[in-house]
């Protein structure tokens, strides 16, 4: 899979983005469907792969589930956890699939990170 300059670029651009507006963000990840990084921002870097991973495994379980129960395309995952919230978000450009993981604290307001996470997949897939 070849990414282009000017795709890995937006995704930098996004990543910039959702930890300036959003108060409480600890990671955003946008991976490839497939699980490959693309971009981060988190201070553990071994979390980086792990987070990729699930994130590739969670976008294809919601894949099946919306097919299955005739809803349509999957396109995001929200985790509510004891210490924050996950939310994984699917970019569909026309070259490659990206998803867009975003780690939040439980001081997050989440709407405004699936507002910010949306604004974010849509500037990936007009890339």
């Amino acid at each position: 899979m070849n990414i282009t300059p000017r795709i890995k670029l937006a995704a930098e651009s996004a990543i910039d983005t959702l930890m300036r507006e959003i108060k409480g963000v600890k990671a955003v990840v946008i991976s490839t469907e497939d699980g490959l990084e693309l971009a981060a921002r988190v201070e553990n870097t071994a979390q980086v792969a792990r987070l990729s991973a699930i994130a590739s495994s969670l976008a294809a379980l919601g894949a099946v589930a919306g097919e299955e129960s005739h809803l349509g395309d999957c396109d995001n995952v929200t985790i509510e956890a004891t210490h924050g919230h996950i939310l994984m978000l699917q970019a569909r450009h026309p070259e490659v699939t990206l998803i867009v993981s975003v780690v939040a604290g439980r001081d997050a307001i989440i709407g405004q990170v699936l507002y910010f996470a949306k604004q974010a997949t849509l500037s990936l897939q007009h890339a």
